[in-house]
């Protein structure tokens, strides 16, 4: 089963993120409202996709959790009510994810990017892979 790690602030939203994504048939292995305990949960847990809000409770931003996260080889999908083009081209600059969706999202929508990030995620882990002579 595809394990999901949600990073979001509003309480409302992530109970219905993660509703959803159970309802898709993903597990939920954690909901944080902050950076740094998404990075330390992505570290520890290693989840096949983490879902991450730009504005967050602290310091850090999801922009700046997720570079860290993405250090680790996992993928990130930003899931944001900030899709002005500032923030857009600030997250493809700083921490290029996977997805880049906005609020409120759309279920099926939801459902192929996690997908797309998760093939991709896989087609670029054989990859390096291959290019270290593992083979599987």
């Amino acid at each position: 089963m595809t394990t999901v790690l949600i990073v979001e602030d509003e309480a409302i939203t992530a109970l219905d993120l993660k509703l959803t994504l159970e309802d898709l048939g993903y597990e939920v292995i954690a909901v944080v409202d902050n950076g740094p305990e998404a990075v330390d949960i992505a570290a520890e847990q290693c989840p096949d996709i983490t879902i991450m809000d730009i504005k967050l409770k602290g310091e850090m931003t999801g922009i700046e959790a997720s570079e860290l996260i993405m250090q680790f080889d996992l993928p990130v999908i930003y899931l944001t009510a900030n899709t002005d083009d500032v923030t857009f081209n600030e997250a493809l600059e700083n921490s290029p994810s996977y997805a880049f969706i906005g609020k409120p999202f759309e279920k099926n929508i939801l459902k192929h990017n996690i997908e797309c990030a998760i093939n991709r995620s896989n087609i670029e882990n054989e990859k390096i892979n291959l290019a270290h002579g593992f083979v599987k």
